[in-house]
């Protein structure tokens, strides 16, 4: 394979035009929430373990596209307490989202993901291209 400079200034460009369309989504009432990520190379396998406490798995979108993984959750909650002299209501609302560039050899056909107390973990297998070969020396 041949590394084409031009063509991974085009990869940026749409990555930024997306993160900019991402950014003119958001409403001016909504709260922006990091999302750790965590991506692991185990060889054969990527795993990628995000932190999303207090979603329900419900809330949780994953999917790939234009060779990257993306996390979305959003969540709306809405509380009221009735009282004798009054009624409070609260509405709290959420959402993150985060795009991972993928490296070019992952089997996307084959992505699994789990959500157990708060943490998402994706596993996306690479295919026999993408894995490490051991060089034996003479």
């Amino acid at each position: 394979m041949i590394f084409d400079p031009f063509e991974e200034i085009r990869r940026i460009q749409e990555r930024l035009n997306r993160l900019f369309e991402d950014f003119e989504r958001v409403g001016p009432r909504t709260v922006r929430i990091e999302m750790p990520v965590d991506v692991i190379d185990e060889g054969d396998q990527i795993r990628i373990v995000a932190d999303l406490p207090g979603f329900n798995k419900e809330d949780i979108e994953v999917w790939v596209e234009d060779g990257d993984l993306v996390i979305k959750a959003e969540r709306k909650e809405e509380k009221e307490e009735r009282e004798r002299n009054y009624i409070k209501r609260e509405r709290r609302y959420g959402r993150i989202y985060r795009r991972i560039a993928l490296p070019a050899d992952v089997d996307v056909e084959n992505v699994r993901a789990s959500y157990n107390n708060g943490v998402l973990e994706v596993t996306i297998p690479k295919t026999e291209k993408a894995k490490r070969k051991v060089v034996k020396i003479e």
